[in-house]
């Protein structure tokens, strides 16, 4: 039976281990998520333990496993139970930060501990640690023994997916594997893109519900907190960021100097806005009110001002397409249908795009209305299914069948109806219909998905990915934005290459 007095809070271990210095005893350290404790760990502990006098696990928090949103599978608290469990461990330890840069140099151990698996791949945050390291006047010790992998045995044997989805990744893997499909994004640095469409602010107001008013016949709710984040265009042109070594914005803000600013500072470094301010008008907000303790809206309206564009805001609307159409190698329309995507900035688009992707969306605005059918061309379409069930006006069509005929009308050499829950259905001239299953296990705010599928699949398509490449990417993309609340973080190349390489293991 384990003692929990090996379990500890870090700052309390820092204390216990400069005692340990200070008696001339040897702190070797080992750092990891542990999330299927196995063989190759536990020799590699025991290894470890025999370089020093006193043996310290530090443990990846949960909010920081950064393998996929399905990771991990069993809670930090579990996982540091799991190792004091080990008789050749001295303390364990949940680490506060992503990596263990911080967490070393507050234990300041003599000897820090890796596989020998991490000799060769020097991923950016083992650069850092030697780094650290070295600082303090530590070393590194890489143990070679038995090389396993826990997120190949969670696949193996406890896999999140359906029996088809195993299927399906196993299929995928044996023909591109990882390496064969992430440079499809994470060479696209030298791109350019530009962003053109409506950002739109995002207001969640959490709240909990009381009963029905005395006075009237609503609910009442009572006000816990808030909190705002960057969507529509302006999300799209995030996680287009972490990808493109540039990246423009050309979107519409209202006559509030404070909102712009905001927007403004919610954008990635390398993210150039080129904003249209709209006088007499909000910037545009979607403000929700919700239920804190389902996560459920409640409420949703609107701020905004759906007039069509002045003549003169028109105009200098196609003065900056003129201008900053060729400077950018990728368009990427986000129309959300609220007066910025007019008939003459489309046709401007359409004419002087080098490699042109658009989206439509509908909401409770411009349903009924709002279509892709406003543009006569596109190299690549996206769309939800309902968006694109509203464009062919049919209610029963297979959407395989509906997605191709879109595709055919545009000219697009891809397309791709988003399905949700049930994945993807893409098309290429070339290479017909494709079907790709959803990879979402943990579904926190569906909000800002769309976004994140546009962005990934935006990129596929301008750089001539396969289409199974592409929806595959899409979906993975897809199960990262559901898995968080709103839009707090944009997708980036590390998460993202995680999550791809976990699946396929």
């Amino acid at each position: 039976m384990w003692s929990t007095s090996k379990l500890m809070p870090l700052a309390d271990l820092a204390e216990v281990l400069a005692a340990a210095r200070a008696a001339g005893r040897r702190v070797v350290q080992c750092h990891g998520c542990f999330d299927l404790l196995h063989i190759g760990h536990i020799r590699y502990l025991q290894k470890a333990a025999k370089l020093g006098d006193v043996l310290v696990v530090t443990v990846t928090p949960d909010r920081f496993v950064n393998k996929g949103p399905h990771r991990p599978a069993f809670p930090e608290a579990l996982r540091a139970e799991a190792l004091a469990a080990l008789d050749c461990v001295d303390y364990v330890a949940i680490n506060e930060w992503p990596t263990a840069v911080e967490c070393l140099a507050l234990l300041r151990p003599h000897l820090y501990a890796k596989g020998a698996e991490f000799r060769d791949n020097r991923t950016p945050e083992i650069i850092r640690e030697e780094a650290a390291l070295a600082e303090l006047g530590g070393e590194i010790a890489y143990i070679e023994d038995l090389t396993s992998s826990s997120s190949r045995l969670l696949n193996e044997l406890l896999s999140p997916f359906p029996e088809e989805v195993d299927r399906y990744l196993d299929e995928l893997g044996e023909r591109y594997g990882a390496g064969g499909i992430l440079p499809w994004v994470e060479e696209a640095q030298p791109l350019r893109a530009l962003v053109v469409g409506e950002t739109i602010i995002e207001e969640y107001h959490h709240c909990e519900t009381l009963q029905r008013s005395a006075h009237a016949p609503v609910l009442a709710v009572r006000y816990l907190s808030h909190e705002r984040f960057l969507g529509g265009a302006g999300n799209v042109a995030n996680h287009l960021a972490g990808f493109c070594g540039e990246v423009g914005l050309l979107t519409l803000v209202g006559s509030e100097p404070a909102e712009a600013a905001w927007l403004q500072s919610q954008l990635r470094d390398n993210v150039t806005p080129l904003l249209l301010r709209r006088e007499d008008s909000p910037t545009l907000t979607r403000r929700q009110y919700r239920e804190s303790y389902f996560a459920q809206p409640l409420l949703e309206y609107y701020l905004m001002n759906e007039e069509p564009l002045a003549e003169a805001d028109d105009r200098l609307l196609g003065r900056r397409l003129a201008e900053a159409l060729p400077n950018y190698d990728l368009v990427v329309v986000a129309d959300y249908g609220h007066a910025l995507l007019t008939p003459a900035a489309i046709e401007a688009l359409c004419a002087g795009a080098r490699h042109l992707t658009v989206n439509t969306q509908v909401d409770a605005a411009n349903l009924g209305y709002h279509s892709v059918g406003r543009y006569p061309r596109a190299d690549y379409v996206t769309l939800a299914e309902q968006e694109l069930r509203l464009e062919c006006r049919s209610r029963e069509e297979d959407c395989g069948a509906m997605v191709a005929a879109v595709a055919q009308r545009l000219c697009a050499s891809r397309a791709i109806a988003m399905r949700g829950g049930r994945g993807c259905v893409g098309y290429g001239p070339e290479e017909g219909l494709h079907e790709a299953p959803a990879l979402a296990v943990k579904v926190v705010d569906r909000a800002g998905a769309t976004d994140a599928f546009l962005a990934i699949t935006a990129l596929c398509a301008a750089r001539g990915a396969p289409l199974d490449v592409t929806c595959f990417l899409g979906n993975v993309a897809g199960a990262e934005a559901v898995a968080t609340v709103g839009t707090r973080e944009p997708l980036g190349r590390l998460s993202l290459r995680r999550h791809v390489e976990t699946l396929f293991k």
